[in-house]
């Protein structure tokens, strides 16, 4: 058995996992700052610099694995010829795109005042934009690509705030939770509705045909992936319309219920992750394209 088969889709969950934890994680801290007390912002400062950490190695290693594909065995990822053409790929670059984003955010997280907010800014905008730059991305050209940075931006801030909302939940202190439970809740409406938007067209844009959801494989990782998002949804309107008032309303066990219900969104955000690594690793367009 080819070891990239198992090895690759392994590398891309660890990288979507660390891209949309680290730029999440400052998105979360950006959009709820005067919200946040010193400990729920040091906790997604250093949740953003460990999987930015992560992000930088995973990176390495993706680099590695396309030198290794390209030379067909474990031995190819040390041989400079198969280096080289890895680097002069689309997707050794964008590999390496990710790779300084990633190290970008971790020279910004200790800087100061405006070089620190325009360092993480450039940094996730470079994380986003390394997965444009090869794949299947690149047969729509511009709009498929943009559409797909929409998609990623939409992700990374619903993503990006179940580890914070998580770890608020188990704090002693749970005073602001309420707060900043409700107002990413109206935030959210903005971003699902681009994330929601872009991904379809993006979508329509590979497939070109709906009824090829049902009738390939592609179609249905695809098809699987969606209705993992809309339950991912589903989950989100009960906190915004239940759980989040009975925490307003310090509801007996408000809290609980709402840990639960973030750490089911958890569960299902990682199957998402986990399809699309295959669908970008795995498999190929219905075309063959």
């Amino acid at each position: 058995m080819d070891v990239w088969i198992v090895i690759n889709p392994i590398l891309k969950v660890l990288l979507y996992g660390a891209s949309f934890l680290s730029v999440g994680s400052f998105f979360f801290s950006l959009h709820f700052a005067k919200h946040l007390t010193v400990a729920q912002k040091d906790y997604c400062n250093t949740l953003a610099v460990k999987t930015a950490f992560v992000g930088a190695v995973t990176s390495l290693l993706m680099v590695l694995s396309v030198a290794g594909n390209l030379g067909g065995d474990i031995a190819s990822v040390i041989e400079p010829l198969m280096l080289q053409l890895a680097l002069e790929s689309k997707s050794g670059a964008g590999y390496v795109t990710v790779f300084l984003g990633f190290t970008g955010m971790l020279i910004a997280y200790r800087l100061r005042g405006n070089a620190n907010s325009v360092g993480l800014l450039i940094s996730s905008a470079a994380i986003m934009l390394s997965f444009t730059m090869s794949g299947h991305s690149q047969l729509g050209g511009f709009l498929s690509q943009s559409l797909l940075m929409i998609h990623l931006f939409g992700l990374a801030f619903w993503l990006g705030a179940l580890l914070p909302f998580r770890w608020m939940c188990l704090q002693r202190d749970t005073h602001n939770l309420n707060i900043i439970a409700h107002r990413f809740g109206v935030i959210a409406l903005g971003y699902v509705s681009l994330l929601l938007s872009a991904g379809l067209g993006y979508a329509y844009l590979l497939l070109g045909d709906v009824s090829l959801l049902f009738t390939t494989q592609y179609g249905n990782v695809l098809l699987v992936k969606v209705v993992l998002v809309m339950s991912l949804l589903s989950l989100a309107a009960l906190n915004k319309f239940k759980l989040v008032p009975s925490l307003e309303s310090k509801q007996t066990n408000a809290v609980m219920q709402f840990h639960r219900s973030v750490q089911f969104e958890i569960a299902i955000a990682l199957i998402i992750l986990i399809a699309s690594s295959l669908l970008t690793t795995s498999m190929t367009l219905p075309m063959g394209m």
